[in-house]
């Protein structure tokens, strides 16, 4: 047994436990990562990077990384229904057309927006900004055969190309997704339904620009019964993956070669002469479960491990990344401020019913995707749209035409990414909110509302004021306050901002948002939530103690 220097062990360098690693080093905390596989693999699975996301990267230098990866905001924009590639649109979305006030509230809502990068260039971009930090290392071609609770620290045994050994360490992080054994061997349960479908995902390049040059769309739904699917634009250029269902009980991975699989796109697209170079092929199972429990006495669960969701809202990493947000300042609040070990049950508390959301609104989403040919549905809309019937051909185009509107909230749910509040009653299982219907809200357990402000002649977000600890930020009349605050006792970085004196709202909108008025003020987590408000009648250092401490709150 070798004891090591770094208080947490990460399993999994996916893109969560990738970012778990990087907001631990923020705190000063260190990490050594274990991943079984070579390195990234460069097959990309999911790419929506939500508003939320963006905001996180922001925060963690990536941003602007990210989305010079990310394909072009014309073509994220749009979504497509076609029987082929080459066929007519029998349908569209254009989330830039959309309802004036549905757009309005987006651009106003945050200084960032959602996007779409391959999972393969996020996770790039995080190594990249975990080997810069030099807080944690990470081990590739090394699988974590086993995890072993002792109650006072966790051992960790590994076998790599240095043979196997067992490593000492003071927690541990499960971010091995959603086939990692971890969970597993924990005894810990999913809950959900059961298995919704299996599906193949062929990654391909291939000069797609023919039938994409002149209308653009990052998704295209395929509806024809040679072969149905999604295409997915993973770089608007020659990088490209195509979803289709398959059955497991009649067939296998194995079953589709490269030649096949080229075959398949060549019908999807509809035409006979394209040169498809098939990259990967990688079957996966749709399901919509969260694990009845995110904590194992010193063993949590973040990311697919924690939760599963259908692709339909594209909330599975992003889901991940905000976990591991949450988790990464409290496991450092922990071990190096002296906080309960209790805090870290606030993990749970918090980001399971979100999580049980999500589930909920991707399964909503899938389920109502089968009116538009997606689905169990596929092969009878298939042959009305293919039959030789004309009127019943064109009977059919009017009804998903119709019928593809309504499903905008699918890509468009700006109050499922940021609007989910810690500890309301929102996210309960008889307590369904609208998806789309955000508005900023400045209470405990809510994101801090974004709102564009001025500082040193710079404009700024108020996103940008937050350091990695707590940030008060105040009314003009809260200077004596917020100096007081800054000044209180040890543990995590705190910053005091007296809005009028070190930044300035030209339009006045900041302190309204934030509902803090002349001598308010706003306490906010290092995850960028609300830890407490001035209505609430208290005091920042009391709430902040009373967090550090783990008070009981309602969940």
């Amino acid at each position: 047994m070798t004891d090591i220097d770094a208080p947490v062990v990460i399993i999994g360098a996916g893109p969560v436990g990738l970012a778990t690693a990087l907001v631990l080093g923020r705190y000063g905390v260190r990490s050594v990562v274990f991943e079984q596989y070579d390195g990234i693999n460069p097959h990309p699975r999911a790419h929506v990077v939500n508003t939320r996301s963006m905001e996180l990267f922001r925060t963690w230098g990536i941003a602007d990384a990210v989305r010079a990866d990310a394909v072009d905001p014309a073509w994220a924009a749009t979504i497509l229904w076609k029987q082929t590639l080459a066929g007519e649109p029998l349908g569209r979305i254009d989330l830039v057309e959309g309802p004036e006030d549905q757009l309005l509230r987006r651009i106003h809502a945050s200084a960032e927006q959602l996007t779409s990068c391959a999972q393969d260039r996020v996770q790039r971009h995080l190594l990249d900004a975990v080997l810069a930090q030099g807080m944690a290392t990470v081990h590739y071609g090394t699988t974590v055969v086993e995890v072993t609770d002792l109650g006072d620290s966790v051992d960790v045994t590994v076998e790599g190309v240095g043979g196997r050994q067992m490593l000492r360490t003071c927690y541990a992080v499960a971010a091995d997704g959603a086939t990692g054994g971890l969970r597993d061997t924990l005894g810990i349960a999913m809950d959900g339904s059961p298995v919704l479908g299996h599906q193949l995902n062929i990654y391909f390049h291939a000069d797609l620009s023919p039938w994409m040059r002149e209308d653009p769309a990052l998704l295209v739904w395929l509806i024809n019964s040679a072969s149905p699917g999604l295409l997915i634009g993973m770089d608007g250029a020659r990088r490209w993956t195509f979803q289709r269902t398959i059955d497991p009980a009649a067939e296998s991975p194995q079953d589709y070669p490269p030649e096949r699989c080229a075959q398949i796109i060549r019908e999807a697209v509809g035409t006979t002469e394209l040169d498809v170079d098939v990259r990967s092929v990688g079957p996966w199972t749709m399901t919509a479960r969260t694990a009845e429990t995110y904590r194992s006495g010193r063993v949590f669960l973040v990311g697919d491990a924690a939760h599963q969701f259908p692709p339909t809202g594209g909330l599975g990493m992003n889901s991940g990344l905000a976990d591991a947000d949450n988790l990464g300042w409290k496991l450092a609040a922990v071990l190096r401020d002296g906080a309960s070990d209790a805090l870290l049950d606030t993990y749970e508390r918090e980001r399971r019913p979100v999580a049980v959301g999500n589930a909920r609104h991707s399964m909503l989403n899938a389920i109502k995707m089968a009116e538009v040919g997606i689905g169990p549905e596929t092969t009878r809309i298939a042959g009305r749209l293919e039959s030789p019937d004309p009127a019943v051909a064109a009977a059919e185009r009017r009804r998903i035409a119709e019928a593809i509107p309504p499903q905008r909230p699918h890509f468009d749910a700006l109050n499922q990414e940021i609007g989910y509040v810690y500890g309301a009653a929102r996210h309960s299982d008889d307590a369904p909110v609208s998806a789309t219907d955000y508005a900023p809200i400045a209470v405990t357990g809510a994101r801090l509302p974004h709102a564009w402000i001025e500082r040193d002649g710079e404009r700024v977000s108020t996103h940008d004021l937050l350091v990695p600890g707590f940030t008060l930020i105040t009314g003009p009349g809260g200077a004596d306050r917020a100096d007081a605050f800054a000044e209180t006792g040890e543990g995590m970085a705190k910053r005091s901002v007296v809005i009028g004196r070190d930044v300035t709202s030209p339009d006045g909108y900041c302190p309204k948002v934030l509902r803090i008025g002349e001598d308010g003020a706003v306490l906010v987590r290092p995850d960028g939530h609300i830890a407490w408000h001035s209505a609430e009648g208290s005091s920042p250092a009391s709430a902040l103690a009373a967090l550090l401490n783990a008070a009981e709150r309602s969940a």
